[in-house]
């Protein structure tokens, strides 16, 4: 009986992966960081379109490089208006049929 209790608890992730975690996530944010700063520095000095190769081995160049990170603001945007759309379909059937039940 108690080790199906025990299977039903959820795990709780240690400390040190919490603090793993925590690191790589500044380390990933300090290299896109200079990543960026490389990057403008780059097409201020003339030289946007000179081509790198990515870690993957694909050419690509600065200004490219800009540009997706750029859009990256849009695709969340539509995605939250995509979110917001769904919250609100949810809302109206949930008040014309009743119920808050989504697990049915």
């Amino acid at each position: 009986m108690d080790t199906a209790k025990k299977d039903r608890e959820p795990r709780r992730a240690s400390r040190w992966m919490v603090v793993g975690f925590i690191l790589s996530g500044v380390a990933s944010i300090f290299g896109l960081g200079y990543m960026l700063y490389t990057a403008v520095q780059m097409v201020r000095s003339g030289r946007g379109l000179e081509t790198y190769h990515t870690f993957w081995l694909v050419e690509f160049n600065w200004i490219g490089f800009l540009i997706l990170f750029g859009l990256i603001p849009t695709a969340l945007l539509v995605g939250l208006c995509f979110r917001l759309y769904e919250y609100y379909e949810w809302r109206s059937l949930e008040k014309k049929y009743g119920g808050g039940d989504r697990n049915v």
